[in-house]
């Protein structure tokens, strides 16, 4: 199904006064180096974390708290997330903290669960941004300000996140079984809160809890990336030792959930066309051994295509998909398992089908081969992680909550000790029904009760005390991110086919290779009326070949630590790869074999059009998907056999069960092929290597069809405003959009590009779209603008989102049409324009350092010619750009006469 995806972008900024205590600073003491996590710590109680990376040319500050939903007590559900929001708000000593966020244009954000929360920033590296971020962070840990009016408007933004979450049955469902599974413990709460408790809580009793967990003890400070490390602890020395050490004790939180003594039930009934059984078990704490037997069950039991649950129950087709989740948490946790149900079924039959499946996990005997393959997808997935420093910065918040982050390490080390005799053994320990909440309280004698074993603070520190990991590993060389250093390190090529190539020589840490490859495909002929064939052909192609089953592809590519992907949009199909330098050679080879040999068992069709039915046959009332689909078929009212046609979701559900295998294998054998592809590979691969495998791959891969461009049609927007009523939905979603012409090197381009950041996109959620709906009104937790301008044709647009409370439909839409008049009536400013060029210019120096950006350049220059100088001079163009540029240019292309606006929603609701 086509999507219109949105992504809000959270900014960064600025220089800032020195914190004022009457405490002398204190050099941060060091404790060791555990796998290149360098730890110290301070006489307050913070703990610090350096992670150097100089192949990074960002870095990362994230500052994790030891609070969480957990801490909440009566009255209190949701006061840690909506502590989180009011923390971007302002301090005493720095004032408004979004504003000067925007100015270092780098990227951050805040996240709440269970046992913390943790807020960081993304930029890139230089001293000035190091120093500003540990300011601020130390300003904010003591100095929020906490205003009644600013809780005021947060409020409602909070409560329409809540809303959003509401609309989603996998959501809803797993958090009513969680609550349902605890009895005392809040882990049976959700994060996001009570919307009643958000609603009343006033600033004072926020403030009382800031104060209380807000402390240096209670927090963990992270820096990784390229940064200077000695001034980093001159920075922490200056700002966060002089925090005094608190005198209160935070005691900790002492609910042990009592064993469960029979099954319990719970049932949602709410507007949707999902069916969904579920079914959650007792299980570990993260620091308990037992949790690394339990993920690895987990695979075991879900795997597709291997698990003993997914061939029983998916495999049959009894359910169309499996999916199970671990939350890796501070006291025991849940394993949860979510099935999907096809409309078709009956709901209760596959209830007790599904059931009787669980009952069997205790006892199968599982052998040496499920525990492997298991063990080299967990390995795979710690590896990847591992390897990206930045992302691993961010992951280790949760190990941070859930007691200590030297988990992390024990956890693998877990998992590579693990045996066959672990996987019965916890099988036989969580997998019983009375520990199971799906079902009915059904009276039993002599029951053998599942106790999880509860970890005290002493016993966390036991384990991670003395531990001190394995070797450090060799630090990998800098790489600076640059258009000119990308162009001295890269390497174009053209196969015996004439499909082109580039390499980017950069090293990443662990060796790690990525690759992302771009195949033109067909004409408008041989395509008419194909898109979702050539989507499902392309999801199919690691559904078994010649040489290889599917459980044989997924098991290779496990134990290489590696996986492939495959799509099909339009004429494009997209192959991206993620693997190591030594393994390169063999996932080509194994790419080539899906490409070459796939042969698309009957089952595995069948398989796959049950689980994209029913994913569809979910989405029917959804608003979000509802105004993607619609806004879409409105704007451009493609005719049904263009590539570019927009099905309804409904007629997606029918088509799809119409494909058949012939249709399928016809499209591989005749549209697919790379003589008319290019790709880009990052990493330390041997030049020579690396083309060898390319030619091996898709040198002799050509297509039968014959490549013809089909080019976009240009449909003018019109002004409309129009309503799709989706019953008994909790949020609303507003989209908009209109058509221009223009491409990328059109002289208004950057002027244009400059405009949108000031009216939508750029900035923390400084735009004045943003501002106006969620920072003045409170009516949007997300609201942006998107510019959509094409490289090799013309048909341009701009467009808007919005998500909201179904109430604030009229005040959303005000609201949009203003600030758009008040925008093309009066212009900019000049402090917009001055502060949104530096943003924007931070920001592109952010996404410069990170991989997939210099792939997409490359990947941009191979398909267009578009030369890699013409990102730095867009940012030239843009800062040099006058105001009455910026003004004329958003004048030109935008209208409010040809916007054309769709809104999804229970607009019913009063």
């Amino acid at each position: 199904m086509k999507k219109m995806l949105f992504s809000l972008s959270l900014m960064l900024v600025f220089t800032i006064p020195a914190l004022t205590f009457a405490q002398k600073t204190e050099t941060p003491k060091y404790i060791g180096n555990v796998e290149g996590i360098k730890e110290y710590s301070l006489n307050n109680g913070m703990k610090i974390l350096l992670i150097p990376d100089g192949s990074q040319s960002n870095m990362v500050v994230n500052i994790v708290y030891n609070v969480g939903s957990k801490d909440e007590g009566y009255g209190e559900k949701g006061m840690a997330h909506l502590l989180e929001h009011m923390l971007f708000k302002s301090t005493k000593n720095l004032g408004d903290i979004k504003k000067q966020l925007s100015d270092k244009g780098g990227v951050a954000n805040g996240t709440t669960y269970y046992d913390r929360t943790n807020y960081y920033e993304i930029f890139p590296s230089n001293d000035e941004n190091l120093k500003w971020a540990i300011n601020m962070e130390a300003d904010r840990m003591v100095n929020a300000t906490i205003l009644q009016s600013d809780l005021d408007k947060e409020f409602s933004v909070v409560r329409n996140e809540f809303e959003i979450g509401e609309n989603q049955p996998t959501g809803v469902l797993m958090e009513k079984v969680f609550s349902t599974a605890y009895m005392w413990h809040n882990y049976g709460n959700s994060t996001i809160g009570s919307k009643e408790d958000i609603e009343r809580v006033k600033a004072p009793t926020l403030r009382k809890f800031y104060e209380k967990y807000y402390q240096p003890d209670n927090a963990t400070l992270i820096i990784a990336g390229k940064f200077d490390e000695a001034n980093a602890l001159k920075y922490i020395a200056e700002n966060f030792s002089i925090i005094p050490k608190p005198t209160r004790t935070l005691g900790g939180t002492y609910t042990v959930e009592p064993p469960q003594d029979g099954e319990k039930t719970v049932e949602v009934k709410r507007a949707g066309e999902s069916k969904l059984v579920s079914a959650a078990y007792h299980t570990a704490a993260y620091a308990d051994k037992d949790f690394a037997a339990l993920a690895a069950l987990g695979e075991v039991l879900t795997a597709n295509p291997s698990g003993y649950l997914y061939k029983s129950l998916v495999e049959t087709q009894k359910v169309s998909s499996i999916w199970v989740y671990s939350p890796e948490v501070r006291d025991p946790g849940l394993m949860y398992f979510n099935f999907d149900v096809p409309k078709d079924k009956d709901l209760n039959v596959t209830e007790n089908l599904v059931k009787t499946e669980l009952d069997k996990i205790a006892d199968i005997k599982y052998t040496n081969e499920d525990l492997e393959r298991a063990k080299s997808k967990l390995l795979k997935q710690i590896a990847d992680n591992k390897n990206n420093t930045i992302n691993y910065t961010i992951s280790l918040t949760e190990i941070i909550g859930a007691g200590d982050y030297k988990l992390a390490f024990l956890y693998r080390d877990n998992v590579e000790n693990l045996t066959v005799a672990d996987l019965n053994r916890v099988a036989q320990k969580y997998f019983k029904s009375n520990n199971r909440t799906t079902g009915l309280f059904v009276p039993s004698a002599n029951e053998t009760r599942v106790e999880p074993a509860e970890f005290l603070p002493n016993q966390i520190a036991s384990l991670t005390a003395n531990y001190k990991g394995k070797a450090l590993e060799k630090e990998v060389a800098p790489f600076e991110a640059s258009i000119a250093n990308l162009k001295k390190n890269l390497t174009e090529g053209v196969l015996s086919n004439g499909m082109k190539y580039g390499l980017i020589n950069k090293e990443v840490k662990g060796d790690k290779v990525i690759a992302n490859f771009k195949f033109l495909l067909g004409n408008e002929k041989d395509l008419a009326g194909k898109n979702q064939i050539g989507s499902f052909t392309a999801s199919l192609l690691n559904a078994g070949t010649k040489t290889k089953t599917k459980e044989q592809i997924q098991d290779r590519l496990d134990q290489l630590k590696s996986s492939i992907n495959t799509r099909i949009f339009g004429q494009n199909l997209i192959i991206s790869i993620n693997t190591y330098k030594n393994n390169f050679p063999e996932v080509m080879t194994i790419l080539k074999d899906m490409l070459t040999n796939s042969t698309f068992p009957q089952n595995e069709i069948t398989k796959s059009i049950s689980e994209e039915t029913t994913y569809l046959e979910g989405q029917l009332k959804d608003p979000q998907a509802i105004a993607g689909n619609e806004l879409q078929r409105i704007s451009a009212p493609y005719p049904k056999e263009s590539v570019f046609y927009t099905p309804s979701m409904q007629e997606e559900i029918d088509n799809s069960k119409k494909i058949t295998r012939d249709q399928i294998v016809d499209f591989y054998q005749n549209i697919l092929g790379a003589n008319n592809g290019f790709g880009t590979v990052l990493g330390n691969v041997d030049a020579k290597t690396a083309v060898s495998s390319l030619e091996n791959t898709f040198g002799k891969w050509n297509a039968k069809s014959k490549y013809t461009e089909v080019k976009p049609t240009y449909f003018e927007t019109k002004k409309l405003d129009k309503n799709f009523i989706t019953p008994d939905k909790e949020n609303a979603m507003a989209l908009g959009t209109e058509s221009f012409k223009m491409d990328q090197k059109s002289a208004d381009y950057p002027a244009l590009v400059l405009a949108n950041e000031i009216l939508g996109s750029g900035g923390f959620l400084l735009a004045r779209l943003p501002m106006r709906l969620r920072e003045k009104e409170g009516i949007s937790y997300g609201v942006g603008s998107f510019l959509d301008i094409p490289v090799s044709n013309e048909v341009a647009s701009w467009g808007y989102y919005a998500l909201l409370n179904p109430t604030k439909r009229d005040a959303v839409e005000k609201a949009v049409k203003e600030e758009v008049s008040k925008a093309l009536k009066d212009g900019f400013t000049e402090d917009e324009l001055v502060t949104n060029k530096k943003s924007y210019a931070n920001i592109q120096k952010t996404m410069l350092g990170l991989d997939n950006t210099l792939i997409n350049l490359v990947n941009r220059k191979l398909q267009y010619g578009v030369s890699l100088d013409e990102y730095d001079a867009l940012q030239t163009k843009i800062q040099g750009l006058k105001l009455e540029d910026v003004n004329a240019a958003l004048r030109k292309y935008l209208s409010l006469d040809r916007l054309t606006s769709v809104y999804a929603g229970d607009f019913n609701k009063k």
